[in-house]
């Protein structure tokens, strides 16, 4: 069984959010879901997409 959470986040960081997901292919629940295991738990399995973030910015400084 799942419960719901409700929360308020500035207009950017939902936008940069979305984003992300988008990128990553994960839906924003999946998404913050993940976060919310890291920060309890120290530890997830979930692929952020952060190497992805990387290469892009790495691709972009190249060009």
């Amino acid at each position: 069984m799942s419960r719901t959470v409700s929360a308020r986040i500035p207009t950017k960081m939902h936008d940069e959010l979305r984003e992300r997901c988008n990128l990553i292919g994960e839906s924003i629940n999946d998404f913050i879901v993940a976060c919310i295991d890291l920060g309890l738990h120290d530890s997830s399995d979930f692929d952020f997409g952060d190497e992805l973030i990387d290469e892009l910015e790495e691709q972009k400084s190249t060009s």
